[in-house]
């Protein structure tokens, strides 16, 4: 009986070691990654389609800077809506009302840089896999899996 206390004991020790260990030296050290889901919200309450569920976890065979391009490789990742990135709710339009050609304006507006950012490395994917396809390579059967492009792929319809 004493045994098997004792060794309840060093095997609580062990997990809670496993389980504290890593967490207390990443609030020191280490970035805490999201592994689930992300969802991104519209930024203005008129938007006309539903938030986006971004598989964050899926993506990460890719570099962090493919999608987070300011950041500086030490410092906490911020919101892609913060100050002075993509912070900007509504479209930008010009003096007389039409679509503003400033492109770093452009970029700046919420919908763009996710939809150019998002969406264009799909395309990407998409055609790269396209041109292996038609290689008729052996390794033509593996092809990299191609997000999503069109708007109800990643709105959901029901909005």
């Amino acid at each position: 009986m004493r045994k098997r206390l004792w060794l309840l004991a060093a095997a609580s020790m062990i997990v809670v070691g496993l389980v504290w260990g890593p967490v207390s030296a990443a609030k020191d050290n280490e970035m805490c990654v999201p592994m689930g889901n992300i969802i991104l919200e519209p930024l203005t309450a008129e938007a006309k389609r539903a938030s986006v569920t971004f598989p964050h976890a899926a993506h990460f065979g890719y570099s962090c800077r493919e999608c987070h391009h300011t950041w500086d490789k030490v410092s906490p990742i911020g919101s892609c809506s913060a100050a002075g990135c993509h912070d900007v709710a509504e479209a930008p339009v010009d003096d007389v009302g039409q679509p503003s050609k400033d492109r770093q304006l452009q970029i700046r507006y919420h919908k763009n840089a996710f939809h150019e950012s998002c969406i264009g490395c799909h395309l990407e994917i998409k055609r790269e896999n396209e041109k292996l396809m038609s290689s008729r390579r052996p390794d033509a059967e593996r092809v990299a899996p191609t997000g999503p492009t069109g708007c109800v792929q990643c709105h959901p319809a029901d909005y």
